[in-house]
């Protein structure tokens, strides 16, 4: 009986085994395909922050596409497995290996070979493992963290060490974050002009606006470590820092940069009433915690639009409610704050355009022959008729619109590899027309210093956190240390970072 039980507590560990295994593997090849991880501090992010309101359709693929297929696998695998070992059990085999015309005949038992199948599944879970982490740039994190940086310490511009003088007549700002927006969807047609671009609706806005490019051609900032996905994008346009993990700092990310001083902090400190807008749940990678910590924003997000009885309590749609519903509430919201008397800053995030595939409302154009491109294009739609709708308001005149792209597309297989990437970027009705927007190497922490000059602001030395303002002059830090420097350095460890943002 003891053996029996034995034999079985064996068993259940070996099923663990091939389970963990198989989840391992196709998780890491599921995440890869669907997120397009940059570096692991997203990783670290995503598994530190809520996820409870992830998109349905993104819960669904991992069930399907992980969790199914590894309960699959481990069944099929372990019955081959223990077919395998129950006949080991019971044999002896008789070997015969001829070297050099000499027979050499052995007997081998069974059990010595179960040893050995032994051996090789402890050698296999060291190579899926070390895969896995591989591939989820786990190896090059750990690596990264044993070199502690300088480069944020020696670079960085505290706000409240520079003077920055706002306009007499304080200009509104409405700062739209477009979901994995980027230039790049300039360069892919359905054949025939540019007419036929993913966000052709955009084309004329982008071009008759100013839009900073890293070519003479339609362009944008280029992505680095800690700016790829949606959460470390926002704080990146905001505060001119990426948002960094380490080992030792695993919960840090529930603070989101507290020591840090953000747009938002410098807008409430000049009289700016504020709101972020998104149709998901603020909870979701901290969203609404940073903006609520960095200005006060009043945050509106799926939950609120329950409460003002906008949608049903169980109205559920893509990550909460869709687009076309985000832009409805946001014209009643940009309306009130106009009509507040006050000098306001709107923020507003959308979501149809996240991977995978997107959500396609049933009102969209389909132009092309997939869904994720008729979603971009319906998206660009949108945002170009909800532009049209601000520059008829009579508080357009002294309002900065800008449009950009959060980060680029984790879309899987949307370009080749090697394909250059660049986030979107257009500014709408700045109060700064002039200055050198072509042909610049630069990143989305610029834009933080970028946006105040877009409302007239004057910044000492044209240089907040790690950004710069692309209007002016001056190099940004890309230009002066190189592209591979800058993304090879904010990828290290920093003591300063730790210190001065987290622990404050």
């Amino acid at each position: 009986m003891k053996r029996i039980v034995l034999q079985i507590i064996k068993n259940i560990l070996l099923v663990i085994l091939i389970l963990v295994l198989c989840l391992s593997l196709y998780s890491t090849n599921w995440a890869i395909s669907t997120f397009n991880f940059m570096n692991f501090d997203e990783v670290l992010f995503q598994l530190t922050t809520p996820i409870a309101s992830t998109s349905a359709s993104i819960l669904n693929s991992f069930l399907s596409n992980s969790l199914l297929l590894s309960i699959i696998s481990t069944i099929l695998i372990f019955s081959v497995v223990f077919i395998i070992l129950h006949y080991l059990s019971c044999k002896s085999f008789d070997i015969e290996l001829t070297i050099k015309k000499k027979k050499y005949n052995f007997s081998v038992r069974g059990k010595t070979l179960k040893r050995c199948l032994g051996v090789f599944t402890f050698i296999i879970t060291i190579g899926v493992l070390y895969y896995c982490l591989d591939k989820m740039l786990f190896i090059d994190f750990v690596k990264a963290q044993a070199d502690d940086s300088m480069f944020i310490e020696e670079h960085y511009i505290d706000p409240n060490s520079v003077s920055i003088t706002f306009p007499e007549q304080k200009r509104n700002l409405i700062y739209i974050y477009a979901e994995s927006f980027e230039s790049t969807f300039f360069s892919t047609e359905l054949g025939g002009g540019s007419d036929n671009y993913y966000i052709a609706p955009l084309y004329d806005i982008t071009a008759n606006n100013v839009s900073f490019s890293d070519t003479e051609l339609f362009g944008g900032a280029i992505p680095v470590t800690g700016t790829s996905w949606t959460s470390g994008a926002m704080v990146a346009h905001t505060s001119g820092l990426p948002l960094k993990n380490s080992l030792d700092n695993i919960n840090g990310m529930s603070s989101m940069l507290s020591g840090a001083t953000a747009l938002g902090n410098i807008m409430e400190d000049n009289g700016y009433k504020q709101m972020l807008m998104i149709g998901s749940d603020k909870t979701f990678g901290n969203r609404g915690a940073y903006f609520e910590n960095h200005g006060n924003y009043e945050v509106y997000d799926y939950y609120t639009a329950i409460k003002k009885k906008k949608i049903d309590k169980d109205y559920y749609e893509w990550w909460g409610f869709e687009d076309s519903k985000l832009f409805e509430y946001a014209k009643e919201e940009i309306t009130n704050m106009a009509n507040s008397g006050e000098p306001f800053n709107f923020t507003m995030l959308t979501a149809n355009t996240h991977t995978e595939d997107g959500y396609l409302e049933s009102t969209c154009p389909k132009a092309f022959g997939y869904q994720y491109g008729n979603v971009i294009y319906c998206s660009a739609l949108q945002l170009s008729e909800f532009i049209k709708w601000i520059q008829e308001q009579d508080f357009y005149p002294n309002t900065t619109v800008i449009l950009v792209g959060d980060h680029v597309s984790m879309q899987e297989g949307l370009y080749p590899e090697g394909t250059p990437r660049r986030v979107y970027n257009v500014f709408i009705n700045s109060a700064v027309q002039e200055g050198n927007f072509k042909n610049r190497k630069f990143t989305t922490l610029d834009f933080f210093p970028t946006t105040l000059a877009s409302l007239g602001v004057e910044i000492e030395g044209n240089r907040l956190g790690l950004g710069t303002n692309l209007f002016s002059d001056q190099p940004t830090l890309m230009e002066e240390v190189g592209q591979d420097t800058m993304i090879g350095e904010l990828a290290k460890y920093s003591t300063f970072y730790m210190k001065n943002f987290y622990y404050s």
